[in-house]
């Protein structure tokens, strides 16, 4: 598949200046993904998915635009890394949950639009609590620029790795509650929930108890055994440090 490349611009996220290189055809159902990129399911069809902004269940309280269908779209390099992570992780009875792989740059600019429309947040309640949705932007949960569109970041949780396949959830208590509260996604205790817009999500947060800590460094250490670095402000966040693309935003949709 060709793609339309645009040209060249300089953007400055904080005071990093960077440039970027847009990719901005999108993939058409049934079409070849850009070179590098590669669908999860065709090569490690066991690791589990629960891709949320493709469902109504995320903070934005609808599909986000770039998202038709609800699969794990990252590069092969990306893919490569999971399957050893899944691996590894097996060998101590757990396993990996994919939240969000690849996310289309019209998906991004969607969060800054939703959260700067001034309407009343649906599942505010749930994802920032403490938070006015109006203030997400300023207080940097929502960023005007994501690595996740370079296609080697990822958003995954840790699960046992024979408990039931649970499905996304349709409703919860605050993100950062008790674990019998929250949105029901995973078994396991990792201190709040995924997408959660609160200062328990920084991954080393001692507040969220002994048992969520141990299972966020379970997680941590086998994502940097395998070439991933985290994001300290949210566990369920890593990008594989020799990312194939590291200046290069994409914007194809995921269909």
């Amino acid at each position: 598949m060709k793609l339309a490349w645009a040209t060249k611009f300089t953007c400055r996220l904080g005071w990093i200046g960077c440039l970027l290189l847009s990719a901005l055809a999108p993939a058409k159902a049934g079409e070849a993904l850009p070179g590098g990129f590669i669908r999860l399911r065709e090569i490690a069809p066991g690791i589990r998915q629960d891709i949320r902004y493709a469902s109504a269940f995320n903070f934005t309280g609808a599909a986000v635009a770039g998202y038709g269908r609800a699969d794990c779209v990252l590069t092969q390099a990306a893919g490569q890394a999971l399957i050893r992570v899944e691996a590894r992780l097996g060998t101590s009875g757990y396993a990996l949950k994919l939240f969000d792989c690849y996310r289309p740059a019209r998906a991004v600019r969607a969060f800054l639009a939703w959260a700067q429309d001034g309407k009343a947040s649906d599942f505010g309640r749930i994802f920032h609590p403490d938070v006015a949705k109006d203030m997400l932007v300023a207080r940097g949960f929502i960023a005007s620029v994501s690595s996740h569109s370079r296609g080697s970041t990822v958003d995954v949780g840790l699960v046992s790795r024979n408990e039931p396949a649970l499905p996304t959830p349709a409703r919860g208590g605050r993100c950062d509650g008790p674990l019998q509260e929250r949105p029901q996604e995973m078994s396991l205790d990792l201190g709040t929930s995924f997408d959660c817009f609160s200062a328990k999500s920084a991954g080393r947060d001692p507040s969220v108890g002994p048992d969520a800590f141990r299972h966020r460094t379970i997680l941590r250490d086998a994502m940097k055994a395998e070439g991933f670095r985290g994001y300290g402000r949210e566990w369920w966040h890593f990008t594989l440090a020799n990312e194939p693309f590291p200046k290069t935003i994409f914007d194809f949709a995921i269909e």
